[in-house]
């Protein structure tokens, strides 16, 4: 192209006028401006984070909260690893000084920010290193804390900081310990019971599955859980549903991960009730058909070795959806979607993190002509029905054989 240009040097300067000049120029001018503009907008949003991180230092509590709402919500929307990476230890520092010494709702923000912080940076040195000097503290806050408000963002804190930079078993059964005592409180002679509320628990009962499946099994001796699993068998026993539910899948990673010495019949009997639940009149009906659907999915799974698949769209426009094939993915992707919130499908698309904690996949079905997706919509449907046609005549027969048992 250059030694075209050469050769036809004079014939194209006696076609060159003053409008080819204008529109070079112009067009110069207009590329300019938008880099001038990117930069300009890349610079401002470093200074605006640079003044809240400022801001952090301040002795007005206030002003820390307000950096620190900001600053969440910044993890949450932006990539800010080319900000964060070369000034980690010092954010991170100051995000556990406003755990330490913040009223609830600065700690909470706090930590959710030293959460975002963590997984922004990825499973690597940073994140050990914001778990070595976040973990000590954060255990503290649930040993001495009686503000209740505090606990959930801190066990959610602690089991995401340990998930990412715990380097070792010793670590990892430290974070465990910790959030175990807020689902089962130490109680003797002496000893202060404390009891949490239910919203409180199953925040902690979330967080111990989630950093439970970082556990290889072959480094897990079952008789090491017996306790464990009786204490949440008997919270399936309890009125909150929501409760119940996050026991259960507590439970479904337990046999999973092949943790059952014994119990385990009475444990399955549990799941079975809880998968037909009746609605009572009266009762509270809120996250019945929930309750029942997920017991169904453990009880396929114990008794026949029922697969646990689930998809999540990531990109309508690449096809790109997350794939789910068992209870230790499905609770990492819960708890993950749950911290990340609005977060989530940013971080699925841009943070390599996610790539190595999932596996990712294109969904064939959205290159197909709408009249086979029609035909394919309609085969699912069908398959629906009768799935739950199935499990409507499984539960008719599992209450029938509880009436009988009643009678006989």
């Amino acid at each position: 192209m250059a030694k075209g240009y050469k050769k036809n040097k004079g014939h194209q300067c006696d076609h060159f006028d003053m409008d080819d000049t204008e529109s070079i120029i112009s067009s110069r001018t207009a590329m300019s401006d938008v880099m001038s503009d990117s930069i300009t907008e890349d610079f401002t949003f470093d200074n605006s984070l640079d003044k809240l991180v400022d801001d952090l230092y301040a002795k007005r509590s206030l002003t820390r909260e307000g950096a620190l709402v900001k600053l969440v919500d910044a993890f949450e929307s932006s990539n800010l690893l080319p900000f964060v990476e070369d000034r980690c230890s010092t954010i991170s520092h100051l995000f556990i000084n406003s755990i330490k010494k913040g009223m609830t709702n600065e700690s909470n923000l706090a930590c959710r920010a030293i959460g975002l912080l963590s997984f922004t940076m990825g499973g690597g040195s940073s994140s050990h290193e914001i778990m070595e000097e976040a973990l000590p503290q954060l255990c503290k806050i649930l040993s001495d804390e009686s503000d209740q408000s505090k606990i959930p963002e801190v066990v959610k804190c602690i089991a995401l900081v340990a998930f990412l930079g715990a380097d070792d078993l010793d670590k990892t059964e430290m974070a465990l310990e910790a959030i175990w005592k807020v689902i089962q409180p130490k109680s003797g002679y002496n000893v202060t019971t404390v009891n949490y509320k239910p919203p409180v628990v199953v925040a902690a009962i979330n967080a111990w599955s989630f950093l439970l499946t970082t556990i290889s099994t072959w480094r897990l001796n079952p008789e090491n859980w017996i306790m464990h699993i009786s204490h949440l068998s008997t919270l399936l026993e309890s009125d909150d549903r929501s409760m119940r539910m996050a026991v259960g899948e507590a439970i479904a990673l337990c046999f999973e991960l092949k943790l059952f010495v014994n119990m385990k019949a009475k444990v399955i009997a549990q799941i079975d009730t809880l998968s037909c639940e009746a609605s009572r009149k009266g009762a509270n009906k809120k996250n019945l058909n929930e309750q029942r659907e997920l017991f169904r999915k453990i009880w396929d799974y114990v008794m026949n070795g029922g697969n646990v698949e689930e998809t999540v769209k990531i990109s309508s426009k690449k096809g790109t959806i997350l794939c789910i094939s068992s209870w230790t993915k499905l609770i990492q992707l819960n708890f993950i979607r749950h911290f990340l919130r609005k977060g989530f499908l940013h971080h699925a698309q841009d943070n390599p993190l996610m790539r190595e904690i999932f596996t990712f996949g294109v969904d064939k079905k959205e290159n197909l002509p709408k009249r086979v997706k029609k035909i394919n919509r309609s085969e699912s449907e069908k398959k629906l029905y009768m799935m739950m046609k199935k499990e409507r005549k499984v539960a008719e027969a599992r209450k029938q054989s509880f009436f009988n048992d009643l009678m006989y």
